[in-house]
């Protein structure tokens, strides 16, 4: 579905206000949710923007399937790229410092994925990652043949490509990999402890 663990929400707001991205590209856009937590919570929220709608932080995105667009996403992003993320991401010649995948990842066959992750790294300094913590059949939906899952990941498979730190979650393996990871290590401590001690 064009849409992921509502739970989430709030960790993953809080790893990107961490990392303080300039530049951000939101692989698998799909309802466009995190194109705008990330415009209210990065700009807004803290009064940074001078200008309402004068955006200072860059937010692309890249979505497959264009029925999912609508004129929301060309207000939150600076450019959509309307494609599928693997044959896109080679024709990207920018950098980002932060690439989202949140709950994409399984849609993919997992040498796709392997592929897709190695190729955005060469553009990012950071790469947020989701994805479901046990295997999760989904079907077409919304007459979209991409929203199948395809595949299941484990923190196993993300350290083949990179160093990485996994942010505790109770339904999703969050990871980040890249040249920051050393900011979120308090964020990790901090859910490692309420997960031993509710609070």
């Amino acid at each position: 579905m064009p849409t992921s663990f509502y739970h989430q929400i709030p960790l993953i707001i809080e790893i990107v206000r961490t990392l303080s991205p300039r530049s951000i590209l939101d692989v698998g856009v799909g309802f466009g949710k995190y194109g705008f937590l990330l415009r209210e919570y990065m700009e807004l929220w803290d009064e940074s923007t001078k200008a309402y709608g004068v955006w200072n932080i860059k937010i692309d995105g890249i979505e497959i399937y264009d029925k999912y667009l609508t004129p929301c996403h060309k207000y939150i992003y600076n450019n959509i790229y309307l494609g599928k993320a693997q044959d896109i991401v080679g024709t990207i010649h920018e950098s980002y410092d932060l690439v989202l995948l949140i709950d994409v990842i399984e849609h993919l066959p997992k040498q796709e994925g392997y592929h897709l992750v190695r190729s955005l790294k060469e553009i990012a300094s950071d790469i947020l990652i989701t994805t479901p913590k046990t295997f999760v059949k989904q079907k077409v939906v919304f007459n979209n043949e991409y929203e199948q899952h395809k595949s299941f990941w484990t923190e196993k498979d993300f350290k083949k490509i990179a160093p990485l730190i996994v942010i505790p979650d109770r339904l999703s393996l969050i990871i980040v990999m890249g040249k920051n990871i050393q900011l979120l290590k308090h964020i990790r401590r901090k859910r490692f402890l309420r997960n031993i001690i509710p609070f």
